[in-house]
């Protein structure tokens, strides 16, 4: 019986040191977090900060409108760079299409004398 006893007692401290462990475990973690959360919340408040210094400095926001202006000169030169393009690529299809139809004519030409000739022959 004092086996037992003994047996159930130090099952009792074992579990309670299991607990007592659980629970410094659960307040490390909620320290952590709240510290982690106090951190989150300075960066974003500095982050916040430094975009409104950004959108009140002058030369950022001239940086910005030179750089929107280039974007759309690029992007016209590249539209009418495109357009040439493509006008190019129809007149030389149309070129070839006419040389096409000549070699055809050409080769049509060809056939008919040669069935001419097998006729006459």
């Amino acid at each position: 019986m004092k086996k037992l006893a003994g047996l159930a007692l130090l099952g009792t401290l074992i579990t309670l040191t299991g607990c007592e462990d659980a629970n410094e475990v659960k307040q490390d973690a909620k320290e952590t977090s709240a510290q982690m959360k106090e951190k989150l919340d300075e960066t974003w408040d500095e982050v916040k900060e430094k975009t409104n210094e950004l959108k009140n400095d002058e030369s950022f926001n001239e940086l910005l409108e030179e750089s929107k202006a280039m974007g759309l000169d690029i992007y016209d030169d590249g539209k009418e760079v495109a357009v040439d393009a493509w006008i190019k690529s129809k007149e030389a299809a149309g070129e070839l299409t006419e040389k096409t139809k000549q070699k055809a004519r050409e080769l049509a030409d060809e056939i008919e004398q040669a069935r001419k000739e097998y006729k006459e022959g």
